[in-house]
């Protein structure tokens, strides 16, 4: 297995983190990369810099970036089109209220017609 260090990408699909020493990350959210291997990245998110994992390559897209400091106290520094920060803000906004929506309309209609079956069956 061949290992590269490499710099700054973006996650462009949420991925959970359900393989051993999987990262679980969220649309949008900027990872470090650490090395490659086979298909598989290992990196972590910069806003939980402390926690490292692996996640799929093809879920992340390269952006460009400033780095300074080269090293094991580098810093990066991305360099963002604001049409893209807008509509990365969108998608996990409205990913958040699906999920809210779902909940509010959807989990009690199941809950309601599970109470009705029991009862039929209960009958």
């Amino acid at each position: 297995m061949k290992r590269k260090k490499t710099g700054d990408k973006k996650l462009i699909c949420t991925f959970r983190g359900s393989v051993s020493q999987g990262l679980a990350l969220e649309v949008g959210e900027t990872v470090q990369i650490l090395e490659k291997c086979e298909g598989w990245f290992r990196g972590f998110s910069t806003r939980k810099p402390n926690v490292k994992g692996v996640f799929p390559a093809s879920y992340i897209h390269l952006k460009k970036a400033i780095v300074t400091n080269r090293g094991p106290h580098e810093t990066v520094v991305p360099l963002e089109d604001p049409i893209i920060t807008e509509v990365t803000a969108t998608l996990q906004e409205w990913a958040l209220l699906w999920k809210q929506l779902y909940v509010v309309s959807v989990v009690p209609l199941l809950c309601t017609s599970l109470h009705h079956t029991l009862r039929q069956q209960h009958d």
